[in-house]
């Protein structure tokens, strides 16, 4: 009898920290917040330009730097990406040709530097020709993956990109998911 009320309550214990596992994901995976409406007023109002207008492709190529960068990262929406559980900001390393720069997004602010960055998440691998082109043409972004002529770089583990968000953006850009381990992941 004893044994069986033991079982019993180890049961109830398991299913109180399995519902308690699922809201904690929940909250920090599903419920971050969505900084779109404010960049689109921040566009709207001419905070955020795009580096290349009025130029040519070959000037936009040799002026290339962080401005290019962040605008990319607003066309692809990394302001949604927020910190993990562990209070770990996500951090992307671009690989542009023969540049190499990162950004470090916390409470939905891009930081663009030059150079790598430790502990990055995802790398995105260009030319500074496809580069130009993505930030010239938001939509042309997805065609450059799909084409191959882009490649983006899981560093992270697949727990780590769920819960930092990462999932809508490699699914956006790639048209690949990235969820087919992560549930596993979670309980293996």
């Amino acid at each position: 009898m004893v044994k069986r009320a033991t079982l019993i309550v180890l049961l109830i214990i398991n299913v109180v920290l399995l519902i308690g596992f699922f809201l904690f994901l929940a909250y920090y995976v599903f419920d971050s917040e969505d900084y779109t409406g404010a960049y689109e007023e921040r566009i709207s109002r001419g905070e955020i330009l795009n580096p290349s207008l009025n130029l040519t492709d070959e000037e936009a190529a040799v002026n290339f730097d962080e401005s290019f960068i962040y605008y990319l990262l607003v066309n692809i929406k990394a302001y949604n990406l927020h910190d993990s559980a562990s209070k770990d900001s996500p951090k992307i390393e671009l690989v542009i040709g023969n540049k190499t720069f990162n950004a470090v997004i916390s409470g939905g602010e891009i930081r663009v530097s030059k150079g790598v960055v430790r502990g990055e998440d995802i790398r995105i691998v260009t030319s500074v020709s496809e580069a130009v082109k993505m930030v010239r043409d938001k939509n042309y972004i997805e065609e450059s993956f799909n084409l191959g002529l882009s490649r983006i770089e899981l560093i992270a583990g697949k727990p780590t990109l769920f819960s930092k968000g990462y999932l809508k953006i490699y699914t956006e850009l790639t048209g690949k998911s990235i969820t087919g381990g992560v549930i596993k992941a979670y309980f293996s």
